[in-house]
C-alpha cells in the first residue's frame, strides 16, 4: 500500500489580504479548513503545514496538523511553491519520515472537501498517473489540489503521466473574496 501524506504550504506575507492563510471565516482561520478535510481524507495519512510563519504554525498544531519549518529565503513572493514543496520532502526525509505520495493543498481554498482529494488520490492509483491535478468546470487548473509521486516534485519537466478532477473551488486572495465565500458557504 501507497503512503500518502499532504503538504499544505503556507507562508505568512501574503499582501493583498494581511494574513491571508489565517484570516477568519466564519469564525475559523482559512487554513483550518484545509487541515480539516485533509485529516478526514481516506488516504492522507500525516498532514504538514509548511511555514516559517509562527502564527500559522500555532494555527496549524492546534487544527491537529504537524508543522515543517519554512527557511526564510523560502518565503518571499519570489519562491516557486514548489521550491517549499521541495524543502519540506526533503526536511521530512532528514527526520525518517518515509512517504510515496505527496497532496499538495492550498491553504486559501477553503471549500476543499475531503471527498475531492480521495478523488484525485484514487484517480491517480487506479490508472497509475505520476500527478493528477483540480480544474474548474471549465477545465481550467486551480491550486487547489495537486498530488505527485515523491519522485515528480523534483522533475524539472512536464509530466506526461497526469490526470484531472473538476472541483469548482474559489481561491481566496481579497477580502472580496471573503465576503463571496460567506455567502457560498453560508
Amino acid at each position: 500500500m501507497r503512503k500518502l501524506i499532504a503538504i499544505i504550504p503556507a507562508r505568512g506575507g501574503s499582501k493583498r489580504l494581511k494574513d491571508k492563510n489565517i484570516f477568519q471565516l466564519h469564525g475559523k482561520p482559512l487554513i483550518q479548513y484545509s487541515i480539516e478535510q485533509c485529516l478526514s481524507s481516506e488516504y492522507v495519512q500525516e498532514v504538514y503545514v509548511s511555514t516559517e510563519s509562527e502564527q500559522i504554525a500555532t494555527v496549524a498544531l492546534s487544527a491537529g496538523a504537524k508543522v515543517i519549518k519554512r527557511p526564510m529565503e523560502l518565503a518571499d513572493d519570489q519562491t516557486p511553491k514548489i521550491i517549499a514543496i521541495r524543502q519540506a520532502i526533503e526536511q521530512l526525509e532528514d527526520d525518517g519520515i518515509h512517504f510515496d505520495d505527496v497532496a499538495i493543498i492550498q491553504a486559501n481554498s477553503p471549500e476543499i472537501q475531503a471527498s475531492q482529494i480521495d478523488q484525485a488520490y484514487k484517480l491517480m492509483l487506479d490508472h497509475m498517473l505520476w500527478e493528477v491535478m483540480s480544474a474548474d468546470s471549465n477545465g481550467v487548473q486551480n491550486a487547489a489540489i495537486r498530488i505527485v509521486k515523491r519522485d515528480v516534485a523534483f522533475q524539472n519537466f512536464l509530466s506526461a503521466h497526469c490526470g484531472f478532477v473538476t472541483c469548482d473551488l474559489m481561491d481566496v486572495h481579497t477580502v472580496a473574496d471573503i465576503m463571496e465565500l460567506e455567502k457560498r458557504l453560508s
